[in-house]
């Protein structure tokens, strides 16, 4: 009995022991942030508080792992502002191009202009034809550029096409060739005021040469196209045979029904236009987005 006394107490000496020697270790290495609960635990917990800081350390000399480096974590007024002007770079390049050009200072525009003539200039020259016209002339001056160089393309493009064209006005594919670039300028949206028209003849030419000689292979596509060149240069009236005409080719085509409705509409022929909407409703045909959005808008009770 005397025996395990004496070690209780020798255990609880040494215990206390270790706790003060710690404090006064880690107090020298100026760690004041913690020794004083670590001490305490130690001293009212004998043998268990110094075994679990003991595993502790062992532990941490094993799975040593990388000190913080505070100074890559700190949020420094400097380092503020180089990530806010990254955020900012990124967003130039992710925000929708029309709003850069509207709203954002002309350094942003500038940047994101660059960042867009990078990419396919063929598949962005609708941006790029409104971005000529921004207020920062900077800006306007990479557009136009870059907008001359791809007209300049096309246009030696399309002239090989119009030398084979004027060869043999019979051959298909010539036909099919010069139809399909003309429809890309068009569709671009690059063209404006008298170029637009002027392409917009030409397709029309094309297409009355196409539907003489290979008629049947005039597709609901051709029809479309022709219909909206010949009302942007406002024969209507001509647009309206052409719709009548592509009803006939196709008249189980979505198309054929839109092609019909936006020439009556724009003949203000009301019957026409109520009679096609209905014969659309009552077929069968599978809508695309487009045609029910028109029919959903048209279907509306008028509002007195």
């Amino acid at each position: 009995m005397l025996n395990t006394t004496r070690i209780v107490w020798l255990v609880f000496v040494l215990n206390t022991v270790i706790a003060l020697l710690y404090m006064v270790i880690q107090g020298a290495r100026k760690k004041q942030s913690y020794i004083l609960s670590r001490g305490m635990i130690m001293l009212l917990c004998p043998v268990t508080g110094v075994l679990v800081y003991l595993a502790s350390y062992i532990i941490g000399l094993v799975l040593k792992e990388q000190e913080v480096d505070y100074s890559n974590i700190s949020m420094s007024k400097d380092k503020k502002q180089f990530y806010q002007k990254l955020d900012k770079i990124k967003e130039s390049g992710t925000l929708p191009m029309e709003e850069v050009l509207s709203v954002s200072t002309s350094k942003d525009r500038r940047t994101a202009m660059m960042n867009l003539l990078k990419m396919d200039v063929n598949d962005n020259l609708g941006l790029i034809r409104k971005a000529v016209e921004n207020d920062d002339v900077e800006t306007s001056h990479y557009a136009a550029s870059a907008l001359t160089e791809a007209l300049g393309k096309f246009s030696v493009q399309l002239n090989e096409y119009q030398v084979a064209y004027d060869k043999d006005r019979t051959k298909l594919e010539t036909n099919r060739e010069f139809i399909d670039a003309v429809v890309r300028i068009l569709d671009s949206g690059a063209l404006i005021g008298v170029e637009e028209k002027k392409y917009q003849y030409m397709l029309v030419h094309i297409v009355e040469n196409m539907n003489h000689y290979h008629r049947e292979e005039l597709t609901e596509s051709d029809y479309s196209h022709v219909i909206n060149a010949l009302c942007g240069v406002g024969n209507v009236a001509e647009a309206e045979k052409w719709a009548d005409q592509s009803f006939m080719d196709y008249p189980q085509s979505e198309q054929s029904y839109l092609n019909i409705l936006l020439v009556k509409y724009l003949l203000n022929k009301k019957e026409d236009f109520e009679d096609t909407m209905n014969r659309l409703k009552s077929s069968r045909i599978p809508l695309s987005q487009k045609g029910l959005d028109i029919v959903r808008y048209w279907s509306k009770p008028v509002r007195r």
